[in-house]
């Protein structure tokens, strides 16, 4: 890898991990590497070999290429709200925020706040499916009307 690739693969392996929200010891132990080696790769003192950069690929479910490319390649905004689960406007707003002068303390908030979103939606669901079993139940204790 080229020095120029390099800054692509750490500046890109640095983005998917904040947008993904997988943290660097879940990479690492997925890749059976260390936590250091992770961070090595992130700061663009070193970078993986060729079977391991694959697995990175494979692992956030994105092409190779995207790591290497310096120009536009990121995929767009509804391809990575598919690949990660979150919403297009969630990505969006995650995807703005991570310019070159990012807060972390914006990311996290933008994180924090998806994350809050998705417990209200499921926290929703819950509610409707006990309400359901409540009525089913009742329906059946008088008699199935």
């Amino acid at each position: 890898m080229n020095m120029e690739n390099t800054r692509s693969f750490d500046h890109r392996l640095r983005n998917i991990l904040i947008l993904s929200g997988i943290r660097r010891e879940d990479l690492a132990c997925h890749l059976g590497v260390s936590v250091p080696v992770v961070n090595r790769w992130l700061n663009g003192y070193s970078a993986p070999d060729v079977y391991q950069f694959q697995s990175i690929a494979n692992y956030f479910g994105l092409p190779y290429e995207w790591f290497l490319d310096g120009g536009d390649g990121f995929p767009s905004t509804e391809e990575l709200a598919v690949r990660l689960g979150l919403s297009e406007e969630t990505v969006a707003e995650l995807l703005a925020l991570m310019s070159e002068d990012y807060d972390n303390t914006s990311v996290l908030g933008a994180v924090d706040a998806a994350v809050r979103a998705v417990l209200a939606v499921i926290d929703g669901v819950h509610e409707d499916l006990c309400r359901c079993a409540d009525q089913y139940v009742a329906q059946m204790e008088g008699g199935g009307d």
